[in-house]
């Protein structure tokens, strides 16, 4: 009798085991719609599934998942955070006029919380939330940490709750590492901190290395590195890797930190003094395919030092006709790529306008590069118009020839061009930097 009773509990255990169900259905209707589909993309880029939005915008996935995923729901250019369960049936709502204060999920308590996390965080950080007095700071991210975690209070998930305990504490550590720079950058004025102000640093190991494993962890530790940096006199690549080599114990966290930190530098600030930071990096981190990585890179951006040629490049204009950056020699070039859906892109408008008109009669051609998709030119035609913007306007149909030739992974981004059709800065100052006129009034004189 043992026996059968035996028998028949491991036949339910498997029978249980066979029905698991990983089989997900995403569905919903989108108003106002942006673009003809709706995705769902694994944050671990294991995957991405996509349906076409029919006559009444309504979409359907259907998919397998194994394990709970973080991944995003993607419409038009827009995207937000979901987790996503095996089994799970979500039904989304949401109007891309309004995009993040207009979705929900029916069926996923996960994913409403990241999209109330995220609203959070949206309705408090700002210039004026850098601005305001220390206590007042420290009260009002104490106020946003405590709303979303009230929020997760409504999830049953364990795994999910624990994970976003751990996201949000680094998340609100990383605004207090950011703000006595910020302050001090948007007053003119250092902030007053209390003695105790950096304790909470304290409450975590800088060593551990599951920090790398979760973004908003990682991102602390970064902010916590630059913070430390800001302190030190003349802040220089060199002096990074030297205090991340006796700060931090964890080999693994060395490698990532100091890899990273001099990959930005040479993208993002130049490659004056390689050879001694390679070798300091060399030095200092343990993978030896990364040294030959920056090295490569290295070679890569000396074709973007002042002087060099530039990398031609021709596009249409609005009324189609085909203009190289070329066909203007003998003229200083000021290249704006930017994008109609991309918002820092339109804020540097009004500025970009002005400077036309102000340097109208002088020798230099402001030349705008839209990377827009072809779906889109209408949209890039109407704005050129609504914004009354002048110079020379192209269409570069998507991310094409320009951006792979000049490394352009972030929009907007400006280059000027000297008179030879050489290379002064490809990643010169916006419109709405004052030191973008000095340097226009250097040039021409």
């Amino acid at each position: 009798m043992k026996k059968l009773i035996f028998l028949f509990g491991a036949m339910a255990l498997i029978a249980c085991q066979e029905e698991k169900n990983t089989t997900v259905t995403i569905s919903g209707t989108v108003t106002n719609p942006l673009s003809e589909t709706a995705s769902l993309i694994s944050n671990d880029r294991s995957g991405t599934y996509t349906d076409t939005l029919d006559a009444e915008a309504h979409f359907e996935i259907t998919f397998d998942l194994e394990e709970a995923k973080y991944m995003s729901f993607k419409h038009g250019q827009e995207t937000t955070a979901m987790y996503v369960q095996p089994g799970d049936v979500i039904s989304i709502s949401i109007d891309p006029a309004e995009f993040d204060e207009t979705i929900s999920y029916e069926g996923s308590e996960a994913s409403n919380f990241l999209a109330k996390k995220y609203l959070i965080k949206e309705n408090t950080v700002s210039r004026e939330f850098y601005m305001l007095p220390t206590d007042s700071f420290l009260m009002e991210a104490s106020g946003a940490e405590k709303e979303m975690l009230n929020a997760l209070a409504t999830v049953k998930a364990k795994s999910f709750v624990e994970d976003q305990q751990k996201s949000i504490w680094f998340q609100w550590a990383g605004q207090k590492l950011n703000y006595p720079y910020s302050y001090s950058y948007l007053k003119g004025e250092e902030a007053k901190l209390a003695d105790n102000y950096y304790d909470f640093i304290g409450e975590i190991d800088l060593n551990d290395p599951s920090l790398l494993e979760e973004g908003d962890a990682y991102n602390f530790l970064q902010n916590y590195l630059e913070s430390q940096l800001k302190a030190l006199e003349g802040k220089t690549m060199m002096a990074s890797l030297n205090f991340i080599d006796t700060t931090f114990t964890n080999q693994k966290i060395i490698d990532k930190l100091s890899y990273n930190q001099l990959k930005s530098h040479f993208k993002n600030v130049g490659v004056e003094g390689a050879d001694e930071l390679l070798n300091t990096f060399q030095e200092l981190n343990s993978d030896t395919l990364k040294h030959q990585e920056l090295t490569t890179l290295r070679d890569d951006m000396l074709k973007f030092s002042p002087g060099m040629p530039a990398f031609d490049f021709t596009y249409p204009d609005v009324d189609g006709k085909m203009v190289s950056l070329s066909d203007f020699k003998g003229s200083f070039v000021y290249v704006d790529v930017w994008a109609t859906w991309c918002g820092p892109c339109k804020r540097e408008i009004p500025y970009l306008v002005q400077l036309e008109k102000d340097y109208h009669n002088k020798n230099i051609v402001f030349l705008s590069v839209s990377v827009d998709q072809d779906k889109d030119r209408e949209t890039w035609l109407n704005m050129l118009e609504e914004k009354e913007m002048g110079g020379v306007q192209l269409f570069a149909s998507g991310w094409s020839k320009i951006t792979k030739d000049y490394m352009i992974n972030g929009i907007p981004r400006f280059m000027l061009f000297d008179t030879q059709g050489n290379i002064i800065d490809v990643k010169a100052t916006r419109p709405s930097s004052p030191e973008t006129r000095i340097l226009f009034s250097q040039l021409l004189k």
